[in-house]
């Protein structure tokens, strides 16, 4: 009886000190600000939707702290130059179609080879 009483009370407790520590923790983190360059246009309601959805519940879901701002196809750079920005470090993060990176990059050593059906 005394197992279930301390288990109760501990649990409680551990409960506690998390919601009260939680606000003391996001405040220390720096804000941080990115941008999401899409390869896609705002006219593509489905696409650019789901990147704009992304960046705002990312914000959501730190406070505010970590803010993704969407740029649409040709604002920052042009659609199909998306994973180059990305890899020279023009924008933090990117939004494309993975048959605009195909051609570029090499199937790592483990891919196992296409075979024809």
């Amino acid at each position: 009886m005394q197992r279930r009483k301390f288990l109760k009370t501990a649990g409680v407790g551990a409960a506690v000190a998390t919601t009260v520590a939680a606000p003391a923790l996001a405040q220390g983190q720096p804000e941080l600000k990115w941008r999401l360059a899409s390869s896609f246009p705002k006219s593509l309601d489905t696409l650019w939707g789901g990147a704009e959805l992304f960046c705002r519940r990312v914000g959501e879901l730190t406070d505010g702290k970590f803010k993704i701002l969407p740029f649409a196809s040709g604002e920052i750079v042009p659609g199909f130059q998306v994973f180059d920005a990305v890899q020279n470090g023009t924008v933090e993060i990117g939004q494309t179609a993975a048959t605009t990176t195909s051609a570029r990059t090499s199937p790592s050593p483990s891919t196992p080879p296409c075979r024809s059906a």
